[in-house]
């Protein structure tokens, strides 16, 4: 494996030009764009682009509402005392073959859930990119047991990094504030790139499927799993694939992930119980039982699919 920059060294780069940035005290500055980039406490880059111009206002009011979204969770999770043990936000996995029974640990199905995507991935020496890493549960598993070389989370929420950042054990595990939707990370960088359960937010979801082919290396693996509209995962496979991936496995565990929300549901709701209105936003992506969003992949409308995509050499 070549010797290439991690991020936290020097790779992160301008998310407008993704040239390498320059470390001053306070922040990080781009000699191209003549943009600076705030460092958050703890010195965390901030890598937002402001997008003047370049998009509708209706673009970043969408942004804007997701930050404000998990924002508010993370806020409900410190008012219910259980922020600390809420490093995962997914639907789980689990089989009915397992008996029906509830999870034996807090995290068990997300923690088989990260197992299952992650089948079959060579992860051992690599270097690995989460886009939408949430609050740091991923990223934590491939460092305790997966065996990378480096794992770098990005995340467009502040909230979710900070919480990431102040609960990191690892020196080869670092996070960005960032937009998958506009990558500061410079070409051709990470051997995989792990995106779960967040692209159905990005108002422009082919920005993003251009971003991970470019900071792939060529025969880097991008692997992706979501839930998301059965039509809308069949048009991105098809523009992932002309995009010059190939696809090497496609999975549908839409069956095990509702079995997962049924087992969780008690869980989820008691952590969020009183802190959040059950007419919030943050409910209908939870996926429990009674929202729109169960409710469609229960009638096949919504997939929860397994993708493994070869950037093709």
């Amino acid at each position: 494996m070549n010797e290439m920059k991690r991020p936290a060294d020097s790779a992160w780069a301008c998310p407008r030009c993704k040239q390498t940035l320059e470390k001053r005290e306070f922040s990080l500055y781009c000699g191209v764009c003549l943009q600076g980039y705030r460092l958050a406490e703890g010195g965390i880059p901030c890598l937002l682009s402001n997008g003047a111009g370049r998009e509708s206002d209706e673009y970043w009011e969408q942004k804007e509402a997701v930050k404000e979204m998990f924002t508010s969770f993370n806020r409900a999770l410190e008012e219910n005392g259980v922020s600390r043990f809420s490093s995962f936000m997914n639907w789980g996995y689990a089989e009915a073959t397992e008996g029906g029974c509830s999870a034996k640990g807090v995290n068990e199905q997300s923690l088989r859930l990260l197992r299952e995507i992650m089948d079959g991935v060579k992860v051992q020496g690599s270097d690995v990119l989460e886009i939408a890493c949430g609050r740091g549960g991923n990223v934590r598993s491939l460092c305790k047991s997966y065996q990378p070389r480096s794992v770098a989370g990005i995340d467009l929420t502040e909230a979710n990094i900070a919480f990431c950042h102040a609960s990191n054990r690892y020196e080869y595990a670092y996070f960005c504030i960032g937009d998958a939707e506009e990558l500061p990370v410079a070409d051709e960088c990470f051997d995989i790139v792990l995106n779960i359960e967040a692209s159905d937010l990005y108002p422009r979801i082919r920005l993003f499927y251009d971003e991970v082919f470019r900071i792939l290396k060529p025969g880097g693996m991008f692997v992706y799993a979501d839930d998301l509209d059965a039509r809308k995962f069949e048009e991105g496979e098809r523009y992932l694939e002309e995009l010059g991936f190939e696809t090497v496995r496609s999975r549908d565990i839409s069956e095990q992930a509702l079995l997962a929300s049924d087992l969780a549901r008690g869980n989820r709701i008691a952590a969020l119980d009183g802190a959040i209105a059950k007419d919030d936003a943050i409910w209908g992506t939870m996926g429990v039982p009674g929202t729109s969003l169960y409710d469609d992949m229960r009638t096949g409308k919504r997939r929860y699919k397994i993708l493994h995509m070869k950037k093709k050499a």
